[in-house]
């Protein structure tokens, strides 16, 4: 009997495509809208908008771990292989090719001193030790800031770093029961040592892992914590107490409430508390229609700071209303295209390949960006010689 083939016009393949790209069905749409509210607010606060926008990493960082609690914790058996080349074809890719078309685009024209923090900041970032070379050399605060394209980079620096300690735990601590109290620990020394930063005022543990472990953990904790039952109605009030506590923390916290600072718990709790709170009618008309932001928030943290960073250069003077929304209207076009042509390209090459293959390919991936910050460090090199 003779087969027919139904053709699927281009549009319907294409609304299929965008469909499962950026209103998946599969996954937690909510988070992606915590996502998308978190890169906003990041966003607009470089921009100069938002005061406390800075909240953003925060959010991210509470997701992060989440989901690596996930991924590495709570599953048996552990895939050490599979989690790091996961892990590696997730990140490497688009920071590689933002790294490699900015320093492209920049070290031929900028002062040679610029040059030399340019490069070398750009080489720490690509080995994913951005925020110790930020620690000894700019706050994320200052003016200064604004001549570093790489410098965001340093959060990066910090979720790798966690992503080696959680890796390391799960290898070592085979029971889960051994993990949780772990992490529980973890969590308890990490927020201990941000409070006495603090106090004593290390404004730079802003870039430290150990100021920012109890974030993570706090994340990796929600799969320790029994999920509550809850009303319909008391689930929607609390969903929407969490959603006021984070814009409210966007709209109203100081450089002064930045970690390390114990006011830093209220915003990560509401995170904590959304994301036990799955399927609310809140979250249905709040983070849910704004997901598709959230899906290529990645690629919107890598473009965005050394978009605004270029166009303070090359316009002699800082960039302000409307022509930061030209540029960040610009940022949102390359974002978009390095998700669709970068992300997606190498994260659906990683889940088709076989094994051996896919292990090949991320380490072929580490060779890459490891030739990389060695080209930027010799730059770096030079331009301090001459």
């Amino acid at each position: 009997m003779q087969q027919t083939t139904v053709v699927m016009p281009a549009q319907s393949k294409w609304q299929h495509m965008l469909q499962h790209e950026f209103f998946p069905k599969d996954r937690r749409r909510d988070i992606d809208g915590l996502r998308a509210l978190a890169i906003i607010a990041v966003v607009l606060f470089h921009a100069g908008w938002l005061k406390g926008g800075f909240v953003g990493v925060d959010i991210f960082v509470v997701i992060s771990g989440y989901f690596m609690g996930r991924s590495a914790l709570m599953q048996q058996p552990f895939q050490p292989a599979r989690f790091v080349c996961r892990r590696l074809y997730r990140l490497l890719p688009a920071l590689f090719c933002m790294i490699a078309i900015i320093s492209a685009s920049m070290l031929w024209w900028v002062l040679q001193s610029d040059r030399a923090d340019i490069a070398i900041n750009g080489a720490y970032a690509l080995v994913y030790l951005s925020n110790f070379w930020a620690s000894g050399h700019v706050g994320y605060f200052q003016g200064q800031a604004i001549a570093y394209p790489f410098l965001h980079t340093w959060s990066l620096s910090l979720e790798m770093q966690f992503y080696t300690i959680i890796f390391i735990m799960a290898l070592v601590l085979p029971f889960t029961r051994h993990r949780k109290l772990a992490i529980s620990s973890i969590f308890t020394l990490s927020l201990g040592y941000s409070i006495y930063s603090h106090v004593t005022g290390d404004t730079q543990g802003y870039y430290n892992i150990l100021d920012r472990m109890w974030q993570f953990s706090m994340g990796t904790m929600i799969w320790i914590f029994p999920r509550p039952r809850l009303s319909r109605v008391l689930a929607n009030v609390l969903y929407l107490l969490a959603l006021a506590v984070l814009v409210g923390s966007c709209l109203f916290y100081v450089l002064e409430f930045a970690c390390p600072s114990y006011m830093m718990l209220f915003p990560c709790l509401a995170v904590v508390g959304i994301i036990m709170l799955p399927q609310t009618d809140v979250a249905r008309f709040t983070l849910v229609p704004v997901s598709p932001v959230g899906v290529i928030s990645y690629s919107i943290y890598l473009w965005h700071w050394p978009a605004i960073v270029m166009a303070n250069y090359l316009l002699s003077f800082q960039v302000f209303g409307a022509t930061m929304a030209g540029v960040l209207g610009i940022v949102m076009v390359i974002s978009l295209l390095s998700y669709i042509f970068v992300e997606r390209v190498f994260l659906d090459y990683e889940g088709r390949v076989s094994p051996a293959v896919r292990n090949r390919g991320a380490a072929m991936l580490v060779a890459a960006c490891g030739l990389l910050a060695g080209v930027l460090g010799y730059v770096s090199y030079v331009s301090r010689v001459h």
